[in-house]
């Protein structure tokens, strides 16, 4: 992955996707409003319609950080912003871009009030290089945490699916810790093909933090490389998502 490592440090060459660089546009007046409004109807939501209870906030490291968490519902991105107590925009989101940037209904608002940095499902060294520098550009200021979901989409069925790579590479490159996440209540409040939310109860169960350092000096000390650092990293991550989702399932 030395390659990455070059592409990110590498000057701008101009040419990365207009949505990208979007993110990067400090939000006028009226997006900062819109982000103001949508903080306080999240948290009237996760007060009195679906009441969300957040256990092991206390583990939520210093920012900058990386929340990974299951994902069944579009609640999911706001249960973490609310949970993670940090002002709403402060945290940004890696989306999909052929879902939230190509889309004609989606690409004019969300990625604007949602701090949305565009990822490909298939993506080249050019394109996980972009998404490398525009996230170290947001986490530069110190106090920001960026949202990821490790299974790649929204489950259909409530369950955890299969973690992939990408946020350990996220993390590792960037230095920063991946904090695991389950939420809980979300698949029956508002799962996929349902218009309006239920009430529902939500809780959202904080892990320790996985700290990329511990695991560059075992593969170094192993003399393994970077893509088996991230190997060992998603399968930690895959290790204490499944945990926490016993947790949650034990206290039912």
């Amino acid at each position: 992955m030395a390659a990455i490592k070059h592409l990110l440090e590498a000057p701008h060459g101009g040419n990365a996707a207009d949505a990208a660089e979007f993110n990067l546009v400090p939000p006028s007046l009226g997006e900062r409003g819109l982000r103001a409004v949508f903080s306080a109807f999240s948290a009237s939501v996760f007060q009195l319609w679906c009441p969300l209870t957040v256990i092991g906030r206390e583990r939520l490291p210093k920012p900058p950080f990386l929340l990974c968490s299951n994902h069944c519902s579009h609640m999911d991105s706001a249960v973490l912003m609310t949970g993670s107590g940090l002002p709403f925009n402060h945290c940004a989101m890696l989306a999909a871009k052929d879902y939230f940037f190509e889309n004609k209904k989606r690409k004019g608002f969300l990625p604007r009030l949602m701090n949305l940095i565009p990822t490909e499902r298939r993506a080249s060294r050019h394109a996980i290089a972009e998404v490398l520098r525009i996230s170290q550009q947001f986490i530069r200021d110190g106090d920001r945490c960026l949202i990821m979901y490790p299974e790649g989409t929204r489950s259909v069925t409530g369950e955890l699916q299969s973690i992939k790579k990408g946020a350990a590479m996220i993390a590792f490159e960037l230095g920063i810790p991946i904090v695991p996440v389950h939420i809980d209540g979300t698949f029956r409040a508002w799962p996929k093909g349902v218009i309006f939310a239920r009430p529902t109860r939500l809780t959202m169960r904080v892990g320790a933090p996985i700290i990329p350092a511990d695991f560059l000096d075992k593969t170094q000390a192993e003399g393994q490389n970077d893509r088996q650092t991230y190997a060992k990293m998603t399968d930690e991550l895959a290790l204490r998502l499944r945990q926490l989702a016993t947790e949650q399932t034990n206290v039912r």
